[in-house]
């Protein structure tokens, strides 16, 4: 016998011990004499000492009896308030997918190439941003960011479909679309920007136009032949960008930088003479004249104020040349400023009594 299995003679004792008592009390067993007395005694303690047939109606009455029901507005809240609840889970569950599947395709839409079915959320992601970018300036150079993406996804597309023809002509035509309108868009808001107040606007901008040029060219060789006459036109686009880039920095210390005018890449440059900017009245250079060292009269003192006024204003001998103003195209010499060194006071003359000294040898 293996360890925790209850032997065969075992199992026959219990199955006489139950036949013994289920015989109760007509027949007995001798063989489990005590253990049938004992049974009759607890059968005998359960009639004699147990409830009566009253106390057990009562009890069978209150464990089966019916409770009221509950009041039926009571009942209507809590139908109500159910109802909510499981709305709001739906409602929670409901957004909680939203949110999920809008994450998970904007995560899968970076590397979207024009084409593909997330490449409209990879755009409507780079709206987005530039709605959340602020600055004029700044959102200019987001959007040649963006021209500059357009650039690189149809690098990607010539790379993938380059044993094919060049893959989906509708791919390229939309990046070179794209490509055009942010390029167009940002090269206004600088070269706006550049004129008016900071020319290195204008030489960044002129350098992006000539990067793009060189990678676009360099990409031509590569895409479709209708693809390839479509990019012509953004090669067009970039050149006036860069040219106009260039003509407004060169008009940046001109008095009039612009026209006045729009067109499709920015501020139209002006065509007359550069003039300088009008100085303000407060811009003006202040001349400090320096003050001579003093001088002094033949005497040893102070001296007058015809001296000082006539050292001050005589022009400087030696070394120094007077321009000419005979060439007109030379402005005319600026008069130097007169100065006028005002003498140091007169100090007060202290006179001494005359008070007669002892002579030694003397008496006082």
């Amino acid at each position: 016998m293996g360890r925790g299995i209850t032997p065969l003679w075992r199992h026959r004792q219990r199955e006489q011990f139950a036949r013994a008592v289920d015989a109760l009390p007509d027949d007995t067993d001798p063989e489990f004499a005590d253990e049938l007395a004992v049974v009759t005694l607890l059968r005998e303690a359960a009639t004699t000492s147990g409830p009566d047939e009253a106390a057990r109606a009562r009890m069978r009455e209150r464990v089966l009896g019916a409770s009221p029901p509950p009041p039926a507005d009571l009942d209507r809240k809590r139908h109500r308030g159910g109802a909510r609840g499981r709305l709001a889970v739906a409602l929670a569950a409901a957004l909680c997918l939203v949110f999920s599947l809008a994450g998970m395709s904007l995560l899968l839409s970076r590397d979207a190439l024009p084409g593909d079915a997330l490449y409209g959320v990879k755009r409507s992601a780079e709206s987005a941003s530039l709605g959340l970018t602020f600055g004029e300036e700044s959102k200019g150079y987001k959007r040649l960011e963006f021209a500059s993406a357009r650039v690189s996804e149809m690098e990607v597309l010539a790379d993938r479909y380059r044993d094919s023809g060049g893959g989906p002509l509708g791919g390229y035509l939309t990046a070179l679309a794209d490509f055009d309108a942010d390029t167009a868009a940002g090269s206004r808001v600088l070269a706006a920007h550049g004129a008016a107040s900071d020319r290195r606007v204008l030489d960044a901008l002129r350098d992006w136009a000539t990067s793009q040029t060189t990678r676009l060219g360099d990409l031509r060789g590569r895409l479709p032949a209708d693809a390839a006459g479509r990019a012509g036109g953004s090669l067009d686009l970039l050149d006036r960008v860069a040219r106009r880039a260039a003509d407004l920095a060169a008009r940046a210390g001109c008095a009039t930088a612009t026209a006045g005018g729009f067109d499709q890449v920015g501020p139209l440059p002006a065509t007359g003479d550069c003039a300088a900017p009008p100085v303000e009245p407060g811009a003006s250079a202040t001349v400090v004249p320096t003050t001579p060292p003093p001088t002094t009269t033949a005497g040893g003192g102070p001296p007058t104020t015809a001296q000082a006024t006539t050292s001050a204003t005589a022009p400087p001998t030696g070394g120094g040349t007077t321009p000419r103003t005979s060439d007109p195209a030379l402005p005319p010499p600026t008069p130097a400023p007169s100065v006028t060194v005002t003498p140091p006071l007169p100090l007060p003359t202290l006179t001494l009594p005359s008070l007669p000294l002892p002579l030694p040898g003397l008496g006082g």
